[in-house]
């Protein structure tokens, strides 16, 4: 066997090499690289059998080593090195199926052992391409087709009737049947759970990877469906009625408990009654729903029959008066606070059920679109852009989600408020759009949308510190553009008007004379004699 060693630190790789017995492994030949330049050379001159590099380089990372190793068909082992843990790159070594992440600097027997392992899954990727490649491609063909199945019927794409869904399993060829119960087993992740910390389809794969493992020794791979619905990322599991409930329950916590200390998230179980196979997508409805109201009971392993209880014996309402004056007095820090105890105390006595959590949004911008009408401001141009609108969307999810989405509200809220009654700072940006923007079909509406103000108060405020109409203001700066391409340019009179915003010849000698005392013509002779 060989291997080979890359990492851009040269005592590292003599290190490497004088502590180990590369003998006792099995390995006969030991090849170097300081590059990963190199390594690719190296490799392309005779596949190693093993892998071990550095993760950060300056000339090119291990992860682009393995990426490009991988799709390349390359089938060996591979050990990464680093100087220090990082999450970024332990997801995407999972990614590509490194066999071992190891810190600096490094231990013996840790590196033994990851040899060792490393060997072993070699051993046996050679083992079964002895046996068999076509038996390898069927397995892993059969646990596409039964998952191709239980997908089509989770989602209703079979007629849930018993003899359309005999007919598919003798046509898919599967040896199932349809008197066999089964149970659901659904695990739920929120996409907010993972923003910012994974890419999705890593983490998609990762998750299903983890569940797999778990439940491997008792659920087929073909029966772990993993689709996402909206954003949430969904696992489910298809399990035979009469598994052994104890090791169910242990796995769902199992899960739970992983998800948390390997993948950073809080994921969430539900599981169904025993079901015939044609109410499975029905079942699937009614736990997806189950977990649509879960606000405050997360990361946890729930019955489906076993519905949440909140005590609404009594309704909360919010201090709209409160937040108000907080909002007048600009206090971002305190309105966050206070709402985020609110919320903590009703989770306490357990009173946040999702229409509770609806009422609070509700009340809440209550308040805040009031502070914005009387500043003129509109709010849905405020909070147009896609990230708002996404905050916005996943607010009634989690308590999680709803303060995301209550600070970046607070937070546009009042720093808009302070910027128009600073009204010069509004002036200003509005007379800078206009010079950015003169040149297009630019109407009063255009400009006040861009300072997020209506109309009318935009014209109050202007008037008042320039003395001039938006409209006025806008003409003064589309004849300055065109005196200055009267006297510079040949191009004629009617292009020069379109050039600057006028829809007609005539109104843009209209507005010339009335600005210049002069036609465009009469312009453009005048100052071309005197240059």
């Amino acid at each position: 066997m060989r291997c080979m060693l890359i990492d851009d630190d040269i005592p590292t790789v003599e290190a490497l090499r004088g502590i180990v017995n590369w003998d006792e492994f099995g390995i006969t030949e030991v090849q170097t690289a300081h590059n990963i330049q190199d390594a690719k050379q190296l490799f392309d001159s005779g596949e190693p059998d093993l892998i071990i590099c550095d993760i950060e380089m300056p000339r090119g990372s291990g992860i682009d080593m393995i990426q490009w190793t991988r799709e390349r068909q390359y089938e060996g082992g591979f050990i990464f090195l680093t100087c220090h843990e990082s999450f970024s790159f332990a997801s995407k070594a999972i990614s590509y199926n490194a066999d071992s992440y190891l810190v600096k600097p490094l231990d013996k027997q840790e590196l033994e052992a990851a040899l060792r392992k490393s060997i072993e899954l070699l051993k046996k990727k050679i083992m079964m391409g002895e046996y068999s490649k076509l038996g390898l491609a069927w397995l892993k063909n059969k646990d596409l087709v039964e998952r191709g199945f239980w997908s089509d019927v989770l989602t209703a794409a079979i007629s849930p009737r018993m003899q359309l869904i005999q007919s598919e399993m003798q046509k898919r060829e599967l040896a199932l049947s349809v008197h066999t119960d089964y149970q659901l087993l659904l695990v739920s992740v929120p996409r907010s759970q993972i923003e910012r910390v994974w890419d999705e389809s890593i983490f998609h794969y990762a998750l299903s990877n983890l569940i797999s493992e778990i439940l491997i020794s008792r659920v087929s791979l073909g029966r772990i469906i993993a689709y996402q619905a909206d954003n949430v990322f969904y696992n489910a599991i298809l399990i035979e009625s009469g598994a052994d409930m104890k090791w169910l329950q242990d796995s769902a916590e199992h899960i739970i408990q992983m998800c948390r200390q390997y993948l950073k998230c809080t994921a969430t179980c539900y599981f169904s009654e025993k079901a015939a196979v044609s109410g499975l997508s029905q079942i699937k409805a009614e736990l997806e729903q189950l977990d649509e109201s879960n606000i405050i009971f997360r990361g946890k392993v729930h019955d489906q029959n076993e519905p949440f209880h909140y005590d609404t014996s009594e309704r909360f309402t919010l201090d709209i008066e409160l937040f108000t004056l907080l909002f007048v007095q600009k206090e971002k820090a305190q309105i966050v606070n206070r709402l985020k105890k609110e919320l903590e105390l009703l989770t306490s006595l357990n009173k946040l059920d999702s229409t509770t959590l609806h009422s609070i949004r509700e009340d809440f911008l209550q308040v805040v679109y009031s502070l914005l009408s009387r500043q003129h401001i509109q709010a849905h141009r405020l909070f147009a852009d896609e990230v708002s609108q996404q905050l916005a969307q996943n607010a009634e999810s989690s308590v999680f989600d709803f303060m995301k989405w209550a600070q970046a509200l607070t937070d546009k809220t009042v720093d808009s408020i302070k910027q128009v009654l600073q009204s010069e700072g509004v002036v200003e940006r509005a007379k800078r759009y206009i010079h950015d923007n003169y040149a297009q079909d630019l109407s009063r509406e255009d400009v006040a949308a861009s300072v997020y103000l209506t109309a009318d108060y935009l014209a109050k405020i202007f008037k008042n510190e320039t003395g001039q109409t938006v409209k006025e203001y806008l003409n003064e700066c589309r004849i300055r553009a065109a005196k200055q391409m009267l006297i510079e340019s040949t191009t004629s009179i009617g292009d020069i008007a379109m050039d600057t915003g006028f829809d007609t010849i005539s109104y843009f000698s209209t507005v010339f004379k009335k600005l210049t005392g002069e036609t465009p013509i009469a312009y453009r002779s005048k100052h071309r004699t005197v240059r």
